[in-house]
């Protein structure tokens, strides 16, 4: 229940609020592309940071104190950006409300191993990332409430920040200091990094960097290469966003299923699906972005890829280093934040030559390129 939370508020609008609000935030503090790649980039970077800080935090302190600061950073950027004055403050908030998903994630793989029995850890972890659509969904539902009621976007951001004072409380009432909790400790970094330096990982790694090059793209520019091609036929431009974000959570509810899937066809099977999903999700934005059917698609599969891959890194490092399996988790999401951080500005400057579009279909190249990695991915199984 409390990962639940957590994800939902910090990775739903922590993480997508911005590309949401994208066109209302470049009318209000007027900015261009190459800014729009560079304030994502900013918050992506604050959320690598956040990864790396907790897994510092969580063998000494135990997983509740990240969650904690994770939640109080998220209630901080959102009222940040509300009251934003302008372009800096505003860039501040967003990359506060980014860092939080990076406090309020990996704890819970932690948790997981010291609370839940092994045969239901799949399913736990699989619903905890899977919060992350509902808080989309919840938050495309509020932002397309004020659009459709003429409120400003800045009603919808203070909205998100009392919500997330959620997380603050969430630790505090669901979780006690049996099971470990509490429990602290220090990890000998040096070991960890020569456990983590396995030739069965790297597909992992590599997928999980690929992966965060592509979605980081994708949800820094879709709203706005959708906006820029003239929008879609019927829906005013402050619309977009919060419709297409309500197709994407969804969509993505169907991630609550990733470990049976993986249980019933196999993980290499699954990843196969997924990638060929995702390089479809950024072709049909880049050719199709004023088509409703190619963007609700392209939104659909970009969820359902988003919500199923968060949930198979974290049980599939779990399964590799079930001893370090928040270390190892930390360390695969330091990747996908890795290619979240580098995408997006450099998406920004070949969009210059390039073209938006023809830009994202690049990346959507690079979904194809990593199916060659899936082909080293050894099934999981009990």
């Amino acid at each position: 229940m409390t990962g639940f939370i957590a994800t939902a508020i910090t990775f739903g609008p922590g993480r997508m609020a911005y590309g949401m609000f994208l066109p209302q935030l470049r009318e209000e503090f007027g900015f261009g592309t190459s800014t729009v790649g560079a304030i994502a980039g900013a918050a992506f970077a604050a959320f690598f940071v956040a990864l790396f800080l907790t897994g510092w935090l969580t063998p000494r302190f135990g997983p509740r104190l990240p969650v904690l600061i994770g939640g109080c950073l998220a209630t901080a950027g959102f009222a940040l950006t509300a009251y934003a004055p302008g372009l800096v403050t505003m860039s501040i908030g967003v990359a506060l409300a980014s860092a939080s998903a990076g406090f309020a994630w990996t704890p819970f793989n932690s948790m997981a191993e010291q609370a839940v029995e092994g045969h239901h850890q799949k399913r736990v972890l699989s619903i905890v990332s899977t919060g992350t659509t509902f808080g989309i969904i919840a938050a495309g539902l509020l932002a397309l409430g004020m659009a459709l009621w003429g409120q400003s976007w800045r009603i919808a951001w203070w909205a998100f920040a009392a919500i997330a004072l959620g997380v603050v409380a969430a630790p505090r009432l669901l979780l006690s200091r049996r099971d470990g909790f509490e429990r602290g400790g220090r990890l000998d970094i040096r070991n960890i990094f020569a456990r983590l330096r396995c030739r069965e990982a790297v597909p992992l790694y590599g997928l999980a960097l690929s992966f965060g090059a592509t979605n980081g793209t994708y949800l820094s520019y879709w709203i706005d290469h959708i906006s820029q091609s003239g929008g879609l036929t019927g829906v005013p431009a402050e619309l977009i966003g919060p419709v297409l974000f309500v197709a994407f959570g969804l969509a993505g509810c169907l991630g609550l299923l990733t470990g049976d899937v993986v249980e019933r066809i196999g993980l290499k099977a699954l990843l196969f699906a997924l990638f060929a999903g995702s390089a479809a999700s950024l072709l049909l934005l880049a050719f199709m972005p004023g088509s409703w059917a190619g963007t609700i698609v392209s939104a659909a599969l970009q969820g359902i890829c988003l919500m199923a891959l968060s949930a198979i890194y974290s049980f599939w490092s779990e399964r590799l280093f079930p001893d370090i399996s928040s270390a190892s988790f930390t360390a695969v999401l330091l990747l996908y934040a890795l290619g979240n951080v580098a995408a997006p500005p450099l998406a920004g400057l070949l969009s210059g030559g390039l073209g938006l579009g023809m830009t994202l279909a690049l990346f959507g190249g690079l979904s194809l390129a990593s199916l060659l990695l899936v082909r080293r991915v050894r099934d999981i199984h009990e």
